[in-house]
Order: structure tokens, then sequence, then C-alpha cells
């Protein structure tokens, strides 16, 4: 009976009492698709992460063209693709659909068929690969972030970027390689020049002087590194365009402001050193108030402060008076008593006179530092030495000479 109840509550644990595992799922989080991230406020190389690459699909790029000034050799067709949609030749060239090819600045029939230069492209899709050429690897978005926060630099990127997109015209399908600051300065987005007009268009600024460290940050451009802005000038944006800049440091064309000086000339000036480097004029003069309230708030808290010190030490001097006071006529009323009215108020105020005992003088001036005894037939002459030069001679214990 004993073995079967035994046997009864083996079973009964067996089947009531397994532990259920719960593991946290891992891919939830990996496969939630990257938020797009647009930001009109900065142009193309100034992009870092997948969410801002993302954030370009459905919009517009403008293919700027290339600076005829450039100093440094370059190929802005060699980060570029083409996938033709449907079968055609072009002289000896024949192309297929979907067949992916590398456009070189010498394939001048190709590039003139399809229209790059000075056209809009509107972003269908965006790919991230962990390194350039034919040893890339398709990732995803977060791998992409990743590798940014290790390998970045200021220049390129950790990995590239195909930045799909088709012609607004013709509707090619036309592919943007982006891996550094190069190849991604060949364009800008439509919504980027659109917020630099909104922004400056019309609007009165003046210059930041930022040091030595900056000295070319704001070079008037049609004369670079010869005529500086002045950057106590106010100046107004009257122009925003994107033109050929007249120097061989900028590889593309670029947006430029022309400056008109508010100091009843005609003179234009053109400006291309947009970030950072400027004030407006409104909030130039909002913040020279704001300055100049906050300088009055600091002058009177410190009036205040000056004030309030002042009555504290006047406070203090005062309770010091009423210390003194009170231990003055403790000292009086001790030395009256002691010495009478005469000679009390004389030790009281730290004096002595012809006459005094050398108890008194002791009680008036303190113990000397030393003492000098000459004995004679008259009797004991005393010359008591005190400090800084002061001496009282004493002749039969009658204070009989003050020397000071």
């Amino acid at each position: 009976m004993k073995k079967i109840t035994i046997l009864l509550i083996l079973f009964s644990v067996n089947c009531f009492s397994q532990i259920a595992i719960e593991k946290p799922n891992n891919e939830t989080e990996i496969d939630q698709p990257l938020v797009a991230e647009f930001n009109e406020k900065i142009d193309l190389h100034e992009y870092k992460t997948a969410e801002q690459f993302l954030g370009l699909v459905g919009k517009e790029l403008f293919f700027l063209p290339e600076n005829s000034k450039y100093d440094f050799y370059s190929d802005q067709y060699e980060s570029i693709s083409y996938l033709p949609k449907t079968k055609f030749k072009l002289g000896k060239a024949r192309y297929r659909p979907n067949q992916l090819v590398n456009l070189k600045k010498w394939d001048k029939e190709l590039i003139d068929f399809l229209k790059l230069k000075e056209n809009y492209f509107v972003v269908d899709s965006v790919n991230f690969y962990n390194g350039a050429f034919s040893f890339r690897e398709k990732i995803n978005g977060r791998e992409f972030n990743e590798r940014q926060e290790k390998y970045q630099s200021s220049i390129s990127l950790s990995g590239n970027v195909e930045i799909y997109t088709h012609h607004k015209t013709s509707n090619e399908i036309i592919i943007f390689n982006i891996s550094n600051k190069s190849s991604s300065e060949k364009l800008i987005s439509v919504p980027y020049f659109n917020y630099l007009t909104d922004k400056y268009l019309d609007k009165k600024i003046i210059l930041k002087k930022r040091g030595y460290k900056h000295y070319t940050e704001n070079y008037e451009i049609e004369n670079y590194n010869r005529k500086h802005l002045d950057s106590s000038q106010i100046f107004q944006i009257t122009k925003i365009t994107i033109k050929e800049p007249n120097t061989e440091y900028h590889s593309h064309y670029t947006p430029v402001f022309s400056l008109k000086k508010l100091d009843n000339t005609i003179e234009e000036l053109e400006f291309y050193r947009i970030k950072d480097n400027l004030i407006f004029w409104n909030d130039f003069v909002a913040g020279a108030d704001l300055r100049e309230k906050r300088e009055t708030i600091r002058k009177d808290s410190l009036e205040k402060e000056k004030i309030a010190d002042a009555k504290l030490r006047q406070e203090q001097r005062e309770l010091r008076q009423i210390d003194n006071e009170k231990k003055r006529i403790v000292r009086l009323n001790k030395f009256v008593k002691k010495y009478g009215k005469e000679y009390g108020e004389i030790v009281t105020n730290y004096k002595v006179r012809i006459g005094m005992t050398k108890e008194m003088c002791e009680d008036s001036w303190g113990k000397p530092e030393s003492i000098n005894r000459t004995t004679n037939a008259y009797g004991t002459s005393e010359q008591w030495v005190y400090d800084g030069g002061s001496y009282l001679y004493f002749d039969n214990v009658k204070l009989t000479s003050i020397q000071n």
C-alpha cells in the first residue's frame, strides 16, 4: 500500500511541476526597421548615420557641375552607376536590361545621353555596404551605424552607401555611390538649398571674427586669399545661387551668397563660406540688448553686494565698539576701586604718570621685557625696558622718569 502511494506522488510531480524558461527575443529588436530622419538643415556630405541617408527617400537631389579650376585629378562620374531598363545601342556600345554600368568620364556618349549635369534625381531607395568595389558586402542600417561609430573619419564613411534614384525627366535609373566627402559634394539636396534660401535670403548679417586659425573663412569668393570681408560691416544677402567658385579648393559648384554692404555703396560681394561664421543682425542686436541687460543686472548685483558688505562691516564695527566699551567699563571699575578715580582712569587708558607705583605701571603697560636694577647708598633704582624703545625709571618703587 505504501509503494503505491509513493508512485502516485512522484507521478504527480512529473506531470504538474515542469519549469517554463522564457528567453529574451533578441531578433525582435534587430528586425525592427530604422526610422528615417531627414534633416533639411545639413548638406549631404555631413550625413553620418543610416537614418539620415534613409531620410532621403522621396527627396530630390541636384547634380552639381564640376569646378573647372579644381587643382586635383578627379572623375566626378567614377562613383555613379547606370541601370538600363531596356535593351538599346548607343554608338558601338550595347546595353542590356539590368546591366550595371559603372560610369567613367570618358564615356562621353552615354553621359550625354543620360543628361546628368544640372538635373534633378528623385531618391527611390538606399542600400548600405561594408566596403567599396568588389570586396564589399551588403549590410543593414544598424550594422552600418556600428561601423560608423568605430571607423568613421571627418572626410569618409566607414562603408559605402548606394543611393538609387531616377532621373526626374527621363526616368532612367541612376545610382550614386557615397563613401567620402568628395563623392557626396557633387550632389546637393533640393530641400537643403531651399532651407538656405528661406533662412538667409534678404537677411542682414555680420560675420564672426574667430581668430587666426580661421583666417580663410571670410574671404570674398572672387578674391580668395586676397580680400578679407570686414567682420564689423553689416551685409545684406541679396541672392543665393549655385555657382562655380573662383578657387581651386572646391571640387564642384557650391552655394554662393551675394552680399551687399549697407553703407550706400552699390558694390556686391560673393561669399561661399556659409556655415557657422555669420550672425543675423537682428540676433546680434537682440544679443547686445541681452548682454546690456545682463551687465546691468550684474552691476546692480555687485552694488547690492557692496552695500550689504559695507553694512555688515559697520555692524561688526559697532559690535566691537560695544564689546570694547563693556571691557573698558569693567577695567575702569576694577582700577578705580583699586587705585581711586584719578589713577584708576589713567591705568584704564593704558597711560603712565610720574609718581605712579610699579604695580600701577604694570597694570597699565603690562610686564616689561627686561628689568635693569641699580643699588647704591640712596636705595634701589630700576629701568623697565619695553618693546619699541620705551623705558620707565623707578627710584624706591616710585616712577621718576619716562622715556618713550
